[in-house]
């Protein structure tokens, strides 16, 4: 009895504990861009990021590897968050399916953030010195999800073709839908654009008839 009483305890500090953790971050995300669109990144020390947020520059340091990292809201392992999603699906789900279902699941932390994606895609045109550090982290979520896709089939992800191409038109889908959600936000929703791209996908690709169309345009 004394274990369940003191479990519930134990889950409510945790929760707070990760919260407390994801408000620095993002405190710390908005603040190293804010400066960089201000002063220029090249202009923005670690230090001043830290003093904008209020928080150590140790603990920056449990946040992010370096101010670039910082700057384009790195840190958070959406790939694996996608991963997890994916192995909680039914084992009979088709792929495709399985991940279209767990891409909406974070669509709403998407869209949350769309705003601060444009001003950090503005900011990367301006400073192609941060591009290579964005294409790694494309390449890591994709991987995450290549191997997601491949524990769920039985593939290899190093051998076989299947489990990366499937997770890289899942990105790619996911990488339009921001961007036509980018200037179409107050007609249609981000959750509704990432619906419709996938809808793309689990048709096989197939062109839609015109008479059938609904939602964002698709063709």
């Amino acid at each position: 009895m004394q274990y369940s009483a003191y479990t519930p305890r134990v889950q409510e500090t945790q929760g707070r504990r990760d919260r407390k953790k994801s408000d620095t971050r993002d405190a710390l995300r908005i603040a190293a861009l804010r400066l960089a669109l201000e002063h220029g990144y090249d202009n923005v020390t670690i230090e001043a990021i830290t003093e904008a947020a209020d928080v150590s520059v140790r603990t920056f340091f449990n946040y992010f590897d370096s101010k670039e990292d910082a700057v384009l809201g790195l840190g958070y392992d959406g790939g694996a968050g996608v991963a997890d999603a994916l192995a909680g699906r039914p084992a009979g789900e088709a792929p495709v399916v399985a991940l279209r279902a767990a891409f909406l699941e974070m669509a709403a932390n998407l869209a949350e953030r769309q705003p601060l994606w444009g001003q950090r895609m503005a900011l990367v045109r301006a400073n192609p010195q941060l591009l290579p550090r964005l294409i790694s982290s494309f390449a890591a979520f994709e991987r995450r999800i290549a191997e997601g896709i491949a524990a769920r089939t039985g593939c290899d992800v190093e051998t076989d073709l299947y489990p990366s191409v499937v997770a890289a038109a899942a990105a790619g889908a996911m990488r339009v839908a921001m961007a036509q959600c980018r200037f179409r936000a107050d007609e249609v929703t981000l959750t509704e654009f990432l619906s419709s791209a996938f809808d793309v996908l689990v048709r096989g690709l197939t062109p839609p008839e015109a008479s059938t169309k609904t939602g964002p345009t698709t063709c």
